[in-house]
């Protein structure tokens, strides 16, 4: 084999090997920004790849169009950093009357939350140019129509201006029959005049009881008071239920299974999510169920089961921190997530760890005494929005102790419960 052959063939399985790697790698790249779903019945004209724009600012493109049922679907990529509320109104609008389509967002209120990756709107569907011209062209035909059908329109034109002057007639005589009246009526006006003008005489004089409600001094500044009173009241209502509408309540199960002893851990706790953006509260029990008093094997180094677990918990995006009583004993957990802006679920809350608890521990455990801090390092993902994996490395200060673990995660969002607190708290 010469040389030339060598050459092309290691050319032809480098770029053969190369197609395969962005073939395989296509759909698992980290995209500075985020897709959102808008639906129209009809999309007017508007192109693929059209500019987005959020009260004016080029925002985004038009990412992907294409039919979904009965629907449009507008596959839309906003740039990063850009915040849009739920209830923002998207329209498709143009440059001019013949200039290029766009889609328009018109921002909403901060209350109704932020759009995230993958949520679904929909869209304001206008009538195309075609459709407003075909009916303007419709009603002006009818309009001629009507005008030239044997003089119609000119016949009931002339028989409109036929029946006002006949009521214009009409209006003449009841005003000159009603005279007499009138001319009652205005002296009961001039009395009804006279008899205001003799009470508002007594109310400047300071004489009866409305005149004194209104100088009393003392009431005016009771009304103010009260007035305050309920502007507040009606304040701090609204920003209470604007942080209870983002109160929210988790289940988690954590489960760790050590093949080297074939031994099995679990821990189920509830965690509250204020409002804040950066802090929680987690409770629950540790090392669940209860165990015999001999060691199921000698590998059997856990600790005590049914410890409290109590967390107080700092995080952002990229970030975890906790720290409190941690599987009966004080500690803290750190957790980074280093693909937080990635698309794809498992990468984007892929997170590596470290645990330390029990810094003065002093206990015998299946024979063998620990008098070093419980260590532990791991990684974990989520796979779905409720179900997570992961690998953990177990008391890493203890040599004889030392494990390889495989780790289970569910967690599930308890609507239901955050609704009765809310409702609870706002009672009291």
């Amino acid at each position: 084999m010469t040389s030339e052959t060598k050459v092309g063939l290691f050319t032809f399985f480098g770029l053969a090997l190369l197609g395969f790697s962005i073939f395989m790698l296509g759909n698992f790249t980290i995209s500075k920004g985020f897709d959102i779903n808008v639906y129209f019945k009809n999309v007017s004209g508007l192109p693929a790849k059209s500019v987005v724009r959020l009260n004016g600012v080029e925002v985004g493109r038009v990412k992907e169009l294409k039919i979904d049922g009965a629907r449009v679907l507008a596959v839309v990529r906003i740039n990063e950093g850009v915040i849009i509320y739920k209830d923002s109104r998207f329209a498709i609008a143009a440059t001019s009357l013949i200039g290029t389509n766009y889609l328009q967002i018109d921002q909403g209120t901060a209350a109704s939350g932020i759009l995230e990756a993958g949520d679904s709107v929909n869209g304001l569907s206008l009538p195309s140019v075609t459709d407003m011209v075909a009916d303007t062209m419709s009603t002006i035909n009818n309009l001629a129509a009507s005008i030239a059908d044997n003089g119609k329109f000119a016949s009931d034109l002339s028989a409109t201006l036929e029946n006002l002057r006949m009521l214009s007639g009409n209006l003449n005589e009841l005003v000159f029959s009603l005279r007499p009246y009138l001319s009652s009526s205005m002296q009961d006006v001039s009395e009804l005049t006279k008899a205001s003008k003799q009470l508002m005489d007594k109310l400047d004089s300071g004489d009866g009881l409305f005149t004194a409600l209104v100088e009393d001094k003392q009431m005016k500044e009771d009304v103010q008071s009260t007035l305050a009173n309920v502007r507040q009241v009606s304040e701090d209502a609204k920003k209470f239920i604007g942080q209870m509408a983002q109160f929210r309540i988790f289940w988690e199960y954590d489960a760790r299974y050590q093949p080297d002893g074939n031994l099995t851990e679990s821990d189920l706790a509830i965690k509250f999510v204020p409002a804040n953006g950066f802090s929680y509260y987690r409770f629950g029990i540790s090392d669940m169920g209860n165990r015999d008093n001999a060691p199921k094997n000698d590998k059997d180094f856990r600790g005590k089961p049914n410890q409290i677990d109590a967390r107080l918990g700092l995080y952002n995006k990229w970030a975890d921190l906790q720290v409190g009583l941690i599987r009966g004993a004080g500690g803290g957990v750190l957790s980074l997530r280093p693909f937080y802006k990635a698309e794809a679920l498992p990468l984007k809350t892929f997170s590596v760890y470290g645990e330390g608890t029990d810094f003065g521990r002093n206990r015998v455990i299946n024979n063998k005494l620990f008098d070093k801090p419980k260590v532990a390092v791991g990684a974990r993902t989520m796979i779905t929005k409720n179900v997570g994996v992961g690998i953990r490395y177990n008391e890493l200060m203890e040599k004889d102790a030392r494990a390889l673990q495989i780790t289970g995660n569910l967690s599930f969002e308890d609507k239901e419960l955050a609704s009765l607190l809310g409702i609870a708290k706002l009672a009291n």
